[in-house]
């Protein structure tokens, strides 16, 4: 396996078949990790694995059901893949004003984002703390976890709470050499986005709104975000603790642009 920055560690990448994942798992991959992907979606999440190549393999894990979850650290730990270094990316999010939500898209969003957090955090803590090595967890937050959206209000309160949860981890294991720090990237330009995007009335249009909301006039690339995250999960990183890192391209600096 190549050398790096993260040579020696393992790593399982939530949400890793797609887009910010995906380009995580090729991140840690080149820079020396074992990575497995969690992904609900099996066929592409063997196919990015075989992209990402270094040994890198795939789990069907649905991060919101506890059994799943548990069972695939498990399964892990008694192949001897010992968890040193989480990503928690997995995430969906159900477009609409709060008024106009369903119970169950309530709760489907609250039970990937936020539950599926936690559940994959404990786990990854109870194995992190038996081996008395450290760790690393990296939750995915957004631009969202610090403001708000009209129409994406119950994403918005997860993110929110990932931040809470960051931070509750990191002041609970910071002795035992556990860090939990977290990323707030604003609006990248994935496959899903790019889907989004298609389904307007006017994409292109759409599309470049958007950009110019952006100082720079454009989303992030995931591999930006990927970076990122290597060296959050890097010694190059080991005071960081307890803290989010913003990756928005600068949205956030400015309260409006009226040019």
């Amino acid at each position: 396996m190549a050398e790096g920055r993260l040579a020696g560690r393992s790593a399982v990448v939530t949400g890793g078949a797609r887009g910010i994942g995906a380009a995580i798992a090729l991140a840690f991959a080149a820079e020396g990790a074992r990575v497995v992907i969690f992904d609900v979606d099996g066929v592409a999440a063997d196919a990015t694995a075989e992209a990402v190549g270094q040994g890198c393999a795939a789990r069907v894990v649905d991060v919101s059901d506890e059994r799943a979850v548990d069972g695939a650290f498990d399964a892990l730990a008694a192949e001897g893949f010992a968890c040193d270094v989480l990503i928690n990316n997995a995430a969906i999010q159900r477009e609409g004003a709060l008024a106009e939500q369903s119970l169950d898209d309530a709760r489907a969003v609250i039970d990937t984002n936020l539950l599926g957090t936690f559940l994959c955090s404990r786990a990854a803590l109870r194995g992190m703390i038996e081996r008395q090595g450290g760790g690393v967890i990296v939750n995915l937050s957004s631009v969202l976890g610090l403001t708000g959206d009209a129409l994406l209000p119950i994403y918005s309160a997860t993110k929110h709470a990932i931040l809470g949860l960051t931070r509750s981890t990191a002041a609970a294991y910071a002795a035992a050499g556990i860090r939990c720090v977290a990323i707030c990237p604003g609006d990248v330009d994935t496959e899903l986005n790019q889907q989004y995007f298609a389904s307007q009335a006017d994409p292109v249009t759409f599309r470049a709104r958007v950009e110019r909301e952006y100082p720079g006039r454009r989303m992030a690339r995931p591999d930006e975000i990927a970076r990122l995250a290597v060296f959050l999960a890097s010694d190059d990183a080991s005071f960081v603790n307890g803290s989010y890192m913003l990756a928005d391209g600068g949205i956030m600096a400015r309260l409006f642009d009226l040019y």
